[in-house]
């Protein structure tokens, strides 16, 4: 099992390492651009007759290789073997920049696999279009002055005092052994896999990852819940257990709205008396980089508080509700429009996927279309939305914002219904054995104060 562990580096905190990124992501960058230009010309130009200059420099260096190898041969697609021994061949400046040799090999990897997944994707939006957005577009050269890459464990090595020490020295290609680099707050993990290093908002990501041992086991874990994501309730949980859960989502909306207007002031002020609209400067970067750091705090307490109630409560199968299209088409005003599609619902959903699945639950991701409409005290049939016969026709119905009426008259919890409904979506017999659904009525909250205990105020 693979761990991630992050950590923000900066000139301030880690000067040695701020230097490395600096130099080496421009350098990945240069590279990557530069294996990308090979691809590309050699697969636009194979057929053609009459070249461009750009494309007959790509075959230049394939004869060149094909002097030194007279087997060489190379597809329409260059392969990265092949793209490598081009690099080696001729010397490419770009490949011998001073990159670590591993970190150059994967930074030419990662160029092949852009491009190799594209012609899947092209490929396969032939026979199923109405799976994309559009039509996948050829991976595009990386205008950015920084790029990701990768260090590999024979490049990086942490130095730990102990194996359950939490600090650890770096040792990382072209950093002095005299300026030793001190990491603190590692996990207790032997096994350094990787480093990889991304720029974030003038900073940089510094990426640790660990493979440890197998995650912790729950064998008994029989029953099962459905989630749905909203906006003020940014996720509800209901269980076959007869228990139910809303995580209140206001924090993560309030600190979206609140960045939208910093922001908007800042590229007023900054664009003023100019035909600029959009605009750069070390005060957006901050403004991007603490809004991000706050956002991605509250989804991690949120997902793991997820994750830690269905253990509680041995949940073994979770259902998650998602919409294709649901905020590229969203259609509820201007106001209720910013909201919800600011909300990042697929960061928390990739969160609870991977925290789930280390848990050992089986997590289902299932269309939602009618859940929030139907009465899943009387099982209404739930059509896929698009594809159904005639209106539907529902048992309950909505009363008020958060309220639904069933048809026996009983007052619940609407998120709570939609998210039994979901389950109910995916596994059609998960409340047969249920007769009471008043526990749909008075869901357990979880707000801020729940998931930030030390800072409770006390009187």
């Amino acid at each position: 099992m693979l761990t991630a562990w992050p950590t923000i580096v900066d000139h301030d905190s880690f000067p040695q390492i701020y230097d490395f990124a600096e130099k080496n992501s421009a350098l990945a960058k240069n590279l990557y651009n530069a294996a990308l230009f090979r691809i590309r010309q050699v697969f636009c130009g194979w057929d053609k007759t009459s070249r461009t200059d750009n494309e007959k420099e790509a075959f230049e260096e394939i004869e060149t290789v094909r002097q030194a190898y007279p087997k060489f041969n190379v597809r329409r697609v260059l392969s990265y073997t092949a793209l490598e021994k081009i690099m080696r061949i001729t010397c490419n400046p770009d490949f011998f920049s001073g990159l670590p040799m591993q970190t150059a090999q994967a930074v030419v990897r990662k160029a092949c696999d852009d491009f190799h997944n594209w012609l899947k994707a092209s490929k396969d939006y032939k026979k199923n279009p109405s799976k994309y957005l559009g039509k996948p577009r050829m991976p595009k050269y990386c205008k950015s002055t920084r790029k990701s890459f990768e260090v590999t464990n024979q490049d990086a090595v942490l130095y730990r005092g102990s194996v359950t020490s939490s600090s650890a020295v770096i040792k990382l290609p072209s950093i002095p052994k005299k300026d030793k680099v001190m990491i603190s707050g590692l996990p207790p993990y032997e096994d350094l896999r990787q480093v990889t290093i991304k720029p974030y908002y003038g900073k940089y990501i510094l990426t640790f990852v660990f493979e440890n041992g197998a995650p912790p086991c729950y064998p008994d874990l029989p029953e099962m819940a459905g989630v749905d994501f909203g906006t003020g309730n940014i996720a509800t949980l209901a269980c076959t257990d007869g228990s139910s859960v809303v995580f209140n989502g206001g924090v993560v909306k309030s600190r979206n709205q609140l960045f939208a207007k910093k922001r908007a002031a800042a590229v007023s002020s900054i664009t003023k008396g100019t035909y600029r609209k959009h605009t750069q400067s070390q005060h957006l970067d901050l403004l991007s980089r603490k809004h991000d750091c706050q956002t991605n705090d509250s989804l991690h307490k949120i997902s793991t508080a997820i994750v830690r109630w269905c253990i509680a409560h041995r949940v073994g199968t979770l259902v998650l509700g998602v919409n294709k299209l649901w905020k590229q088409e969203s259609d509820m005003g201007k106001r209720n429009n910013q909201t919800y599609v600011s909300i990042p619902h697929a960061r928390l959903r990739w969160m609870i996927n991977y925290k789930a699945l280390t848990a050992g639950i089986n997590v289902i991701e299932q269309e939602e279309s009618y859940t929030s409409k139907a009465d899943v005290t009387m099982a209404d049939p739930m059509p896929v939305y698009g594809e159904e016969k005639g209106k539907p026709v529902f048992s309950g119905k909505r009363i008020e914002r958060g309220r639904y009426k069933t048809a026996s008259g009983l007052i619940i919890n609407a998120d709570c219904n939609g998210a039994a409904n979901i389950l109910r979506k995916a596994v059609p017999d998960a409340w047969k054995n249920t007769k009471d659904f008043k526990f749909l009525a008075y869901p357990e909250t979880y707000g801020y104060w729940n998931l930030n205990p030390k800072y409770k105020l006390t009187a």
